[in-house]
């Protein structure tokens, strides 16, 4: 054992056979694997740091300093081995396994079953994401299609896709599509396509229609449920509610009734006390 020792750490010892003997003791291969490049990593990093201060010494001799600045290689693989018990990358790797096995069950036992087999069922709002910047209906989503698209119907004054997105709590939260309507009586209505979404489902929030203030550049004011226009006609006129929603987005339609014809942009601000984000609506930009 002292010949090998002696034979490990002089000068004539190679880079890999440092590394070698210093993750030979961990079992599971690709953290051995991994260890390795890592060290490797800094010992370049050393020996490239030697040359710059010592710009006289051989890549031998700068090899050599690093290798006795990192240590004995041995010592090393000991307290390595300790570290990286095979138990662990094995179950890492069980845990893999059953987790891909899972998924294939899954995916296969519900494809079997149709809709219901889905989360939601055959709950009409429900869909894995917002890939149109629509909002989802399965029953009426030709409908809702037909009041944001441009189309042929005189009372579609507008249509708007103002892609509009800020990031708030982690959380995206975008004002997708909007179109201005003329209903019976020459009132305007304004639909908007409201969407929060974030890949940490646990963390997802919803949009609080309490917290809302609409106002326009005419100096008007659009409240929601009970404080929206002309309530004696019955009815919330103005509301946002849920349509569409999936395990990473809640997707809402705010409907404004009563829109002064004068009125150029609309300006959402949203936030219980203060403004935590705004957005502004410009009819201006709308295509007829």
């Amino acid at each position: 054992m002292k010949e090998k020792s002696d034979r490990e750490t002089g000068p004539e010892f190679s880079l890999d056979q440092w590394l070698d003997t210093a993750v030979r003791g961990i079992r599971f291969g690709p953290d051995r694997r991994a260890v390795r490049a890592e060290l490797y990593g800094h010992l370049e990093d050393k020996i490239a740091d030697l040359r710059r201060i010592f710009p006289d010494l051989t890549d031998q001799e700068a090899q050599e300093r690093a290798l006795a600045g990192m240590g004995d290689a041995a010592e090393i693989g000991k307290q390595l081995a300790r570290v990286h018990r095979p138990w662990l990358g094995y179950l890492w790797r069980v845990s893999q396994v059953l987790l891909a096995l899972c998924l294939v069950w899954y995916l296969g036992f519900n494809i079997s079953l149709g809709d219901d087999g889905w989360p939601g069922g055959d709950d009409s709002d429900f869909e894995w994401w917002d890939f149109d910047g629509l909002p989802y209906d399965a029953g009426l989503i030709d409908w809702y299609r037909e009041i944001y698209l441009p189309g042929d119907d005189p009372d579609q004054l507008l249509t708007l896709s103002p892609d509009l997105t800020t990031r708030i709590g982690g959380q995206n939260v975008s004002l997708l599509r909007g179109a201005l309507w003329e209903e019976d009586g020459g009132a305007r209505v304004l639909y908007l396509h409201l969407r929060v979404d974030s890949w940490k489902f646990w963390e997802l929030g919803e949009l609080e229609g309490d917290w809302l203030t609409i106002t326009d550049d005419r100096g008007n004011t659009y409240g929601l449920g009970l404080e929206g226009p002309k309530t004696e006609l019955g009815g919330l006129l103005s509301s946002l509610s849920g349509r569409g929603y999936g395990p990473f987005h809640h997707c809402y339609v705010l409907k404004l009734w009563g829109i002064d014809p004068e009125a150029e942009r609309l300006r959402l601000d949203y936030g219980p006390v203060g403004s935590l984000f705004s957005f502004t609506v410009d009819f201006e930009e709308g295509a007829a």
